[in-house]
């Protein structure tokens, strides 16, 4: 019987450890990343404005507005009072009829502006001339309204109960007086997950305003690995987005590094520490800021099994070779 060869040929261990290799790396570099979007119809500038105004006084300004869509589109303007959006910060909900007549800090009866309705054609802005007259015997407060545009389309078929997120209106805050009462309290910082297998990290933030005026809490979240060195920093509410009174927002922050080793190779390995510092004081800004802490772990698993499977296949392969080695050789005939 002719003597069969039942191991690999020594080519065979060089392909199998190339593709192992192959397949690590581009397992690494190898990343899809999705983008949701988002469309709107209008734009406006300024996107809201904060104004510090006293009895009596009298404001003038302009509001530009284009349409983002492709076809001319007809708006109404109107002027009421708005609320956020529960737990959402930046965000401004107008008033229905109904709830406008019981705002108590409602500013839409002191505005009128230039036009009640606006044709818009696409690529060409338009204007609209405001004008806030502060009653004289208004008290001190902070008040709010928006001028807002409604399609006619969706103004006759949602009528009085018609509303407006920011993204279609500019959003008025103005304050009367002075010595506002500014405090907030920190009711929850936290990773979204415990466990992640890239540094691809979501904060979760939640911020009460407990003051009697509005809040734009602003900070940066520091983190550090295990060796306590500092691997990276996030910009927190970069978009400046405001809490008003008596209201909650919840904040998100990404952190998406996309390596598990910074520039100056620094490990994005194991358990990572998070620190949250926030301000949100115009008056003394950094005095009693926000400060809170959360750790979290970053383990590639999918990376480690398919590393310690390759060094098992190669410690196979080479004790396979050995005993290869060590059989005995059959004799010439």
């Amino acid at each position: 019987m002719k003597n069969q060869n039942l191991y690999p040929a020594p080519c065979f261990y060089k392909k199998t450890t190339l593709l192992a290799i192959f397949l690590i790396a581009f397992l690494f570099v190898f990343k899809t990343n999705t983008f949701a979007q988002s469309s709107l119809t209008i734009g406006t500038s300024p996107s809201s404005e904060k104004l510090q105004l006293q009895p009596g006084e009298t404001y003038e300004g302009e509001i530009v507005v284009w349409n983002l869509s492709d076809k001319t589109t007809t708006y109404q303007i109107y002027t009421r009072g708005f609320r956020q959006v529960e737990n959402q910060p930046g965000t401004a909900v107008m008033l229905t009829e109904a709830e406008e007549r019981k705002a108590l800090y409602s500013a839409a009866s002191w505005i009128t502006v230039s036009k009640t309705e606006i044709e818009l054609i696409p690529n060409k802005n338009e204007k609209i001339f405001y004008k806030i007259t502060v009653p004289e015997d208004i008290t001190k407060g902070e008040y709010t309204a928006i001028v807002a545009f409604i399609s006619d389309t969706q103004a006759k078929s949602l009528g009085t109960t018609a509303f407006t997120n920011l993204s279609s209106g500019t959003p008025f805050l103005i304050k009367i007086g002075d010595e506002f009462v500014e405090n907030a309290e920190l009711l929850k910082f936290t990773s979204d997950k415990n466990f992640y297998e890239f540094p691809t990290v979501t904060f979760e933030t939640r911020i009460k305003n407990l003051g009697d005026t509005h809040i734009s809490p602003v900070g940066e979240i520091l983190l550090t690995n295990i060796f306590n060195q500092e691997i990276g920093k996030i910009i927190f509410n970069a978009n400046g987005q405001s809490i008003l009174r008596d209201n909650t927002g919840n904040y998100e922050s990404v952190w998406d590094f996309g390596s598990f080793l910074t520039n100056d190779n620094k490990l994005i390995l194991g358990p990572i520490d998070a620190k949250l510092v926030v301000t949100y004081r115009n008056f003394q800004p950094g005095f009693a800021p926000l400060v809170a802490e959360t750790s979290f772990w970053i383990i590639p698993w999918k990376y480690i099994i398919i590393a310690l499977l390759i060094i098992i296949t190669i410690m196979i392969l080479l004790k396979m070779r050995k005993n290869r080695k060590e059989q005995p050789q059959p004799l010439p005939k």
